[in-house]
């Protein structure tokens, strides 16, 4: 079997992740992979290590022109028609629609889509949101098969024209080898609150470093560090650390490719999004029995239990993520069980291993 992948950016992020992770998987005696891809960021060169077989589409970004999407257009094509492929899976809304079109004009056999979180519950004007569902429809319909990472994104579409019988959920999954190394650690009284992620205002930072003001009021024995590979928020980010006097309580870190994280040298995961699919970093909280407070956007729901691994919290509530943090830092206990909750929930229901399984049933 012959898989193509698509993905619209190659940066590094869940999207980009779980390409990876399925690329690696199939390849094997049994397949050939090939990934096409916008850009040459990180997910190029972690593919390239690997020896997995990668084409750069020239025209294919996140940004919208007449012009360039044309070009991208022909650009797929051509690469499908040359590489011939038994499936062709595509991840991001904007490969989506236009990956399945022209998958469709090819004659693909089999056509997968997954839809890492729907666009369309990004924060946008109502006429753009319209179109967007529209077009997240047509991707949809022009697909074979659509796996939804979440029971929430299921739900989201499932009563739209002629779908449901195209839909399956399949959460992301990640393997028990993720998790980070035993680390011995200092005996210390300050707490360390951790979040990953790409600088963009769909994840909600801002709020994360107005939530540390607040806590700062009352408690100083914390940090709070965002690691990051970069983003377009970075400026604005970084300017309201300093606007707030927050320089030793909040610290982005920008990450390179080789970079490892341990997230066993880290008390607290928080997750402050507004908007988010089925996010990896809480299965590798999870899996690092790390206690989580996270915005109830998206599946976030379906990985945080309330008051039982972590705390869910209506998105950009600043005064509900204070509170929800202030009592995980006062509360060593809390956090242990918490954090054992966080580990055995990922290890029953977010594993790869059953992950992979059911997208295997999707491409035959």
């Amino acid at each position: 079997m012959k898989i193509l992948y698509f993905i619209t950016k190659s940066n590094w992020g869940g999207a980009q992740k779980y390409v990876f992770d399925l690329a690696t998987h199939f390849k094997d005696g049994r397949n050939e992979v090939v990934v096409a891809f916008g850009g040459d960021g990180i997910l190029s060169q972690r593919l390239c290590e690997q020896g997995i077989r990668t084409v750069t589409i020239k025209n294919l970004t996140r940004d919208v022109g007449l012009l360039q999407e044309l070009k991208s257009l022909e650009e797929i094509y051509d690469l499908i028609k040359k590489e011939k492929p038994d499936v062709i899976h595509l991840n991001s809304s904007k490969i989506g629609g236009s990956g399945a079109f022209i998958g469709r004009l090819a004659g693909v056999k089999k056509i997968i889509f997954t839809a890492h979180g729907f666009a369309f519950r990004e924060e946008r004007p109502f006429w753009q949101i319209l179109i967007i569902k529209f077009l997240s429809w047509l991707s949809i319909i022009l697909s074979h098969k659509t796996i939804c990472v979440s029971e929430k994104d299921f739900k989201d579409v499932e009563h739209w024209l002629f779908v449901k019988d195209k839909l399956v959920t399949i959460h992301n999954g990640l393997k028990k080898s993720e998790e980070s190394a035993y680390i011995e650690r200092e005996i210390s009284d300050q707490v360390k609150i951790v979040s990953i992620a790409e600088l963009h205002k769909n994840k909600g930072l801002e709020y994360g470093i107005q939530t540390a003001n607040l806590i700062r009021n009352r408690l100083q024995n914390f940090k709070y560090t965002i690691f990051t590979f970069g983003g377009d928020e970075e400026l604005s980010l970084i300017s309201l650390i300093r606007k707030l006097n927050l320089e030793n309580f909040v610290e982005i870190k920008f990450v390179n490719k080789g970079d490892i994280l341990n997230l066993k040298e880290h008390d607290i995961y928080f997750l402050p999004s507004i908007k988010e699919g089925l996010p990896y970093v809480l299965l590798e909280a999870g899996i690092n029995s790390l206690p989580i407070v996270a915005s109830d956007t998206g599946g976030v729901g379906e990985v945080v239990e309330n008051y039982k691994n972590g705390f869910l919290i209506k998105p950009k509530d600043v005064n509900a993520y204070e509170l929800a943090l202030e009592k995980l830092i006062l509360d060593p206990e809390l956090r242990k069980s918490f954090g054992v909750e966080a580990k055995n929930k990922i290890i029953k229901e977010f594993l790869f291993e059953d992950m992979v399984k059911k997208v295997e049933i999707v491409y035959k």
